[in-house]
């Protein structure tokens, strides 16, 4: 729903270096290709999980060995995650402590005028 937004820099052993394109797949799944669009390279999910542990989570999956930095956004309260993958290594990770739902909560109640 554009609540978040995801970017990922690349770069190869010999130095190329550029931003991952994105592939959209569903309301809360992406891919994102690095050299032509035919061939994802990362893919990425974020998922509301707040009845479950009160936080939104994070996954990817990287079909590549090229180094890489995924930046996740929370575009609701600025908040945002980091994750590195060495130039060399396959990576996948989970990340089910991501972002909080009351620092969201927060921003809407800071963004909402107060009640009279």
């Amino acid at each position: 729903d554009g609540r978040f937004a995801v970017e990922v820099a690349w770069e190869e052993p010999g130095g190329d270096a550029g931003s991952g394109r994105r592939l959209p797949l569903t309301d809360d799944t992406g891919a994102f290709w690095f050299f032509r669009a035919d061939n994802p390279e990362l893919v990425v999910k974020v998922l509301d999980a707040r009845v479950v542990n009160g936080r939104f989570w994070v996954f990817f999956g990287s079909l590549t060995d090229v180094g890489f930095e995924l930046t996740v956004t929370d575009t609701a309260t600025g908040e945002s995650r980091r994750y590195d993958n060495p130039q060399g290594h396959f990576a996948s990770r989970g990340d089910t402590a991501a972002f909080p739902a009351a620092a969201a909560a927060t921003a809407s109640a800071a963004a909402r005028p107060p009640r009279r």
